[in-house]
């Protein structure tokens, strides 16, 4: 009887780590990037610092959601990849363009017209150089949101297809040139907050050629070809909508619930909100690197799906997984042993170090405790098998039950300060690690179809 050999697998242990390393230095290095920006924009004066604070504020909601529309739309096409469809992939690449350019260009037109009222509404009365500096900041960075949407187009399409070391070298080099004309334009040219604005505005126009020129590559399985005329493939838009506009809907509301629970903490006086802003920016570097897994799985898993092999779709998460939570362990534990150390990089007063090294040795280990890798890293699985309602109804209702509900709770009613915020964000954690943990056993998210 003739046995019947077993599928080559479509990707390597080799592979898997070849998708991620590039992804975790990526976001480690726009880390670093952007406390230079910080740095940076702090020499032209506290109000600079306030207007660039209060407008990223801002422009994080829209970019976070522009951001969303490549990314879940690059599910679409890993899948028909995966299914060797690659005529359709070209198609949903352009849908994608099409789509996020569409809506960042009509967001951009009805900000410009209002942007004054817009910061008017959100901020109130705030001192007139601070209002002043904020109105040419996003004035100059609302003319980069259709260059963004295509560079997060093109990056997004890269690591779709695997390509995660050519995204990797565009959005790095897009972060740096921002350094670098922050630099020149701030300091040499004593530019101001129009000098970061001109600076990032010119940085997303560079991501957007070059993440262009590399998805029209012959040498990739599937190419941007033809953008004009405009064609819309009604079906394949379809598709790409459904699950970008559910991932921007799920970003936008989870942005919304951390500034609901950083309005909390700034309730809290000024030692506090060091102490989070502090003992989060170290642990930060972590959850970060966690993230890479979550991105990774989603080009692994979708075009598993796409081939039709879901058995090594699951088995390549669950590598992902126990990779993330190795990593975890590790970089976590680290964090806590030398919290007293790490906080020390910080100029702040001994008795506002004491309380820093508190909170970020405590947030450190909930992280662990909590299985923090597998309360976020599956998600990006489920949403490349095309199970993209879980993911939206598990985080909007751990989100405000949780981290916001039980947050304000404690802090309020029973008096328990920044630790109120950490316990509330640590039962979020474990509510999802619960709830993931029985999804991805059950595998039912392997069934969706969507493509």
């Amino acid at each position: 009887m003739e046995t019947l050999k077993p599928k080559a697998p479509l990707f390597s242990n080799r592979a898997l780590v070849n998708l991620t390393v590039p992804i975790a230095l990526n976001s480690l290095m726009a880390i670093f990037m952007g406390m230079a920006d910080s740095i940076m924009v702090s020499s032209a004066g506290a109000a600079a610092v306030s207007a660039v604070s209060l407008v990223d504020a801002i422009n994080n909601v829209f970019t976070t959601a522009f951001d969303a529309i490549p990314v879940g739309g690059s599910i679409v096409t890993s899948q028909y990849i995966g299914a060797k469809q690659y005529d359709k992939a070209k198609q949903s690449i352009r849908q994608i363009l099409y789509s996020g350019f569409a809506i960042a260009l009509l967001c951009m037109a009805l900000l410009l017209c209002f942007r004054k009222q817009v910061l008017n509404l959100i901020y109130g009365s705030i001192e007139q150089d601070v209002f002043d500096n904020a109105v040419t900041y996003f004035t100059l960075t609302l003319i980069s949101f259709p260059f963004l949407v295509i560079g997060c187009t093109g990056t997004a399409t890269l690591r779709a297809m695997a390509k995660n070391r050519q995204a990797v070298t565009i959005t790095i080099t897009a972060n740096a040139m921002n350094v670098v004309g922050n630099a020149i334009l701030i300091y040499g040219f004593k530019m101001g907050v129009a000098g970061a604005a001109i600076a990032t505005t010119f940085s997303r126009v560079i991501w957007c050629v070059w993440g262009v020129i590399a998805i029209r590559s012959k040498k990739l399985p599937a190419q941007l070809e033809k953008v004009f005329p405009v064609r819309v493939n009604k079906d394949i838009l379809k598709r790409v909508l459904k699950v970008g506009t559910t991932n921007g809907f799920e970003n936008a509301l989870f942005y919304v619930g951390r500034l609901l629970v950083s309005s909390l903490i700034a309730s809290l006086g000024t030692v506090y909100i060091a102490a989070y802003s502090l003992s989060s920016s170290l642990n930060n570097f972590g959850w970060t690197m966690l993230g890479s897994f979550t991105i990774t799985s989603m080009t692994v898993v979708g075009q598993c799906i796409g081939a039709g092999e879901k058995a090594q779709a699951k088995r390549n998460a669950k590598k992902l997984l126990a990779a993330a939570t190795v990593t975890m362990v590790v970089c976590f534990s680290l964090v806590a042993v030398f919290s007293s150390q790490l906080v020390r990089l910080y100029d702040l007063k001994p008795e506002e170090l004491e309380v820093a090294a508190y909170h970020t040795r405590f947030s450190a280990l909930l992280t662990i405790f909590t299985m923090y890798s597998m309360s976020f890293v599956p998600m990006g699985a489920f949403r490349a098998a095309g199970d993209i309602r879980y993911p939206v109804i598990v985080t909007v209702s751990t989100m405000f039950v949780f981290r916001v509900g039980l947050s304000y709770l404690l802090c309020y009613v029973f008096h328990l300060g920044l630790m109120s915020v950490w316990l509330g964000m640590a039962a979020d954690w474990v509510c999802r690690t619960i709830l993931n943990t029985i999804h991805f056993k059950r595998g039912k998210w392997l069934d969706k179809k969507l493509i």
